[in-house]
């Protein structure tokens, strides 16, 4: 049986169809629908490492990570970093 952090390890493809492996770092909920912050294994160790972020859907046998449209992710990311600044 793998690690914690083996567990949350997600595959996602980029544009060109390229796989990614990220790690899964949190769940935020916002506007009724779910988001994850996926930190990709490649720059996890860089002091300036961007999250990816991809709405969650889900029906009764499949999770699916998907794009956000531009207006979305910015009122996503908008809410992100007000909550980060709320914990500073």
């Amino acid at each position: 049986m793998g690690s914690e952090s083996e567990n949350n390890i997600i595959e996602i493809l980029d544009e060109n169809g390229k796989k990614i492996y990220c790690e899964l770092f949190n769940i935020i909920e916002f506007e009724g629908n779910e988001y994850a912050m996926l930190l990709p294994q490649e720059q996890k160790d860089e002091p300036d490492a961007e999250f990816v972020v991809m709405k969650i859907l889900e029906d009764e046998d499949d999770i699916a990570f998907v794009n956000l449209e531009d207006d979305e992710f910015k009122r996503v990311a908008e809410y992100i970093e007000n909550m980060q600044d709320d914990e500073e």
